[in-house]
């Protein structure tokens, strides 16, 4: 299971540490939920950054209701 590493509010984005991709960036529009720090989270869809790198599409929290 993947869990939030970090989010800003402000600047709308933050990291999700994942057992087997490392640290993926994700948008806060990426998820169905308030992400905070420490959430275990499912990486649902996975796309590419500008550079290529990984970057979460879809995350969900099965501890957290969507809103």
């Amino acid at each position: 299971m993947a869990r939030i590493k970090s989010f800003s509010k402000e600047q709308g984005f933050g990291y999700i540490e994942h057992p087997e991709l490392g640290d993926l960036l994700f948008d806060f529009e990426a998820c169905n939920f308030r992400p905070e720090v420490g959430d275990e989270v499912d990486v649902v869809e996975i796309g590419k950054r500008f550079d290529g790198s990984p970057k979460a599409k879809k995350v969900i929290c099965p501890g957290k209701s969507p809103g």
